[in-house]
């Protein structure tokens, strides 16, 4: 026993285990692992600070550029609310501009109304014109007491030869002696068509007289003798009065046509600004008085050709301007059409009277025989 315990304390003794002492090369060994565990405990230190100084250093950084990030965004946020505010009050500003437009009176439509204003203050005073003709002209027509033939046909005959010396004497007549030879603006004016058709408005009262007096010779230049007395006493002229108030009735209505169409051209309206300046382009005489008549074609025609009409309505900038422009040509248009409508029922009854003339004709081919000289 004391054996196996003295063999195994020298076992314990490694220094001695290959026959040499290995104390120094343990020792050394024990040295190097502690260099070793030194230098990687500091190493770990170092990396451990280096990673901690990194962490902390890109912690910074990402919350930089988290702060840069989050202000760019505010920053988009405030650009994209100004736009939204500079949108919004340059909408503001157009819907506000198109309500202006909407709600702006053109110069054209002042004009317009102003033209149509005159023109139907013109066809009214023209309708007076036409009214006073057809009265004077009916009591003529019939013969009335004060009229040239309420004394006899021949009186009336006479009456239309004195007023035709006295103002549109032509040449044979001046010959014979008959009157005195007028001047070449009335010399047989009472017969020619340009009397009435040719003036724009008849300016002055040569003008008027000119017109009135083709009409008259056109339609009725002698208006027969007056039934009276013992014209229409006897059983013969009593026969005769309806057909002789049927005379009188077409006749009236040829006159009133007639009369309609001269007082067209009677100077019955005081033109306005645009219409004096369209005259002028179109070099004519330019007065403050016209024509119904003149009044219309100076309107139609400064729309049609006129460079101010023109130039507005290709400056007008909204689509309600010019549809203004549409609906007053409409309108216009409506208005010479209505005109034309009553034009032409005069002319229908006319037309109607002469289907009666030639039906009453055909059927009875009717004389009045001879009438007995009205005594007084």
């Amino acid at each position: 026993m004391g054996g196996l315990f003295l063999g195994q304390m020298a076992a314990l003794r490694p220094a001695q285990a290959f026959g040499f002492d290995i104390g120094p090369i343990v020792a050394a060994i024990a040295a190097a692992q502690s260099a070793i565990t030194t230098v990687t405990t500091t190493a770990q230190k170092v990396l451990n600070g280096s990673l901690g100084l990194l962490n902390d250093k890109l912690g910074m950084g990402f919350n930089q550029i988290t702060n840069y990030l989050k202000g760019q965004i505010g920053a988009q946020q405030q650009i994209a609310d100004a736009n939204n505010m500079v949108q919004a009050q340059l909408a503001k500003e157009i819907r506000h501009a198109e309500i202006q437009d909407l709600h702006a009176v053109n110069r054209q439509d002042c004009l317009n109304l102003e033209g149509g204003q005159a023109q139907i203050i013109a066809a009214r005073q023209s309708s007076d014109v036409a009214l006073a003709l057809d009265v004077a002209k009916g009591a003529r027509t019939r013969a009335e007491k004060g009229t040239p033939s309420w004394a006899g046909g021949g009186q009336g005959a006479q009456a239309n030869n004195n007023a035709h010396f006295g103002k549109y004497c032509d040449d044979a007549e001046a010959d014979a002696g008959l009157c005195k030879l007028a001047d070449t603006t009335m010399k047989g004016a009472d017969e020619a068509a340009t009397s009435m058709f040719t003036p724009p408005v008849y300016t002055g009262q040569d003008a008027i007289d000119r017109a009135n007096a083709y009409a008259v010779t056109l339609i009725e230049p002698v208006a027969p003798a007056a039934q009276r007395g013992s014209a229409i006493t006897f059983t013969q002229g009593q026969q005769l009065m309806p057909f002789r108030r049927s005379y009188n009735a077409a006749m009236h209505l040829a006159h009133m046509i007639v009369d309609h169409v001269l007082s067209q051209r009677a100077e019955t309206i005081t033109l306005t600004a645009a219409q004096k300046a369209e005259a002028q382009r179109e070099g004519l005489t330019v007065s403050d008085k016209g024509s119904s008549w003149q009044a219309t074609e100076l309107e139609i025609n400064r729309k049609y050709s006129g460079t101010d009409w023109q130039a507005d309505l290709q400056a007008m900038s909204s689509e309600k301007s010019v549809l203004i422009q549409i609906a007053l040509l409409d309108a216009q248009r409506n208005w010479l059409l209505w005109n034309t409508y009553k034009l032409r029922e005069m002319t229908a009854v006319a037309d109607a009277k002469r289907l009666a003339i030639e039906a009453d004709e055909a059927l009875s081919r009717h004389s009045a025989g001879t009438l007995p000289v009205p005594s007084p």
